[in-house]
């Protein structure tokens, strides 16, 4: 249960660090939110499975926030048209 708690507040101090980084318009930000994104949605999850039905929304949550997190990569990595 330690290790749980010690993956989810790192998983914290990395999602706000991700959003100083997105403040200052560094594309790297996306990679952080997509590490911190997938260890929240893990954690989550393995919450619900332990019987805690509340887990399975923010478990879902995570797997949108994901997901974008992507798309903003990818965005982010065009070159604007000439």
């Amino acid at each position: 249960m330690i290790v749980a708690e010690i993956i989810g507040w790192l998983a914290t101090v990395g999602a706000i660090g991700g959003v100083i980084l997105n403040n200052y318009r560094h594309r790297v930000c996306f990679i952080v939110w997509l590490c911190t994104n997938a260890a929240s949605c893990a954690l989550h999850l393995r919450g619900y499975m332990l019987g805690d039905g509340a887990m399975l929304a923010l478990a879902c949550r995570d797997a949108v926030f994901l997901g974008l997190a992507a798309q903003g990569w990818f965005l982010w990595g065009r070159q604007a048209p000439r």
